[in-house]
């Protein structure tokens, strides 16, 4: 055969129109390696990999800021970035909301390297936080410390608390005394604040879940502060 010009690009349509019609691809397959970005991602998304809950890396103090909070012991209020963040973000909305409210009393978070805290099971990573809830007329002990409330819980205020924690989008889970949950749930759903599916998410009420699901689950001894995890910086879980 006569090679010519018209000759090469008949030929060269000839395999590119072969190529396509087959599905024959151009260069190495990728394939392998999209599934395996896909499954990393798939792995990071289950949280198995999150930030540690029993030491503390790069820890934050919780900063001194009397208008907004009550440091209750500094030593042990360290946390991660997105634990002082959300503390320091819910109190000054609850400072703009109800100026007249006492500031918050923050109780243990963690040392600054995490680990063994006096006193509690977790706190030990940073993400762990007590954070004090407010009695009649939204006062907190000037004190710095946790009384009992009972019945002297202030509905209000602490649903304005709790909602403001979780508006930072990084909460976890707050743990409180089923009590204290009975009356949030009961007082959001009256007032048209939550319709009953939105009080179900955040508030469970099957007797089997109240420590498994929800965004606020029951404790014992949480009748006189909330119990506050937060999520890692890419949003996962901690480590357990």
């Amino acid at each position: 055969m006569v090679w010519s010009l018209d000759t090469g690009i008949w030929l060269i349509f000839l395999l590119l129109f072969t190529m396509f019609a087959t599905g024959a691809e151009f260069g190495p397959s990728l394939e392998g390696e999209v599934v395996l970005a896909e499954a990393e991602a798939d792995l990071a998304d289950t949280g198995v990999a999150g930030c540690a809950d029993q030491y503390l890396d790069d820890g934050v103090q919780l900063p001194d800021l009397p208008l907004f909070f009550r440091r209750n012991t500094p030593d042990a209020e360290w946390g991660t970035g997105e634990m002082i963040e959300v503390i320091v973000s819910a109190s000054r909305h609850m400072r703009w909301l109800m100026p007249e409210s006492s500031p918050i009393n923050i109780g243990d978070i963690s040392r600054e390297r995490g680990g063994f805290l006096s006193g509690h099971l977790s706190h030990r990573g940073g993400v762990d936080a007590d954070v004090g809830i407010y009695a009649t007329g939204a006062m907190q002990d000037p004190r710095g410390g946790f009384q009992s409330l009972g019945s002297n819980f202030d509905v209000v205020a602490n649903w304005a608390l709790v909602s403001a924690l979780l508006d930072t989008g990084a909460v976890e889970f707050i743990l409180l005394d089923r009590a204290h949950i009975t009356r949030l749930r009961t007082y959001t759903t009256q007032a048209g604040l939550l319709t009953e599916a939105e009080a179900e998410e955040v508030f469970p009420t099957d007797a089997h879940s109240w420590t498994l699901t929800g965004y606020v689950r029951h404790a014992p001894s949480h009748d006189n502060h909330l119990h506050v995890r937060v999520l890692c910086s890419d949003g996962s879980h901690s480590g357990r």
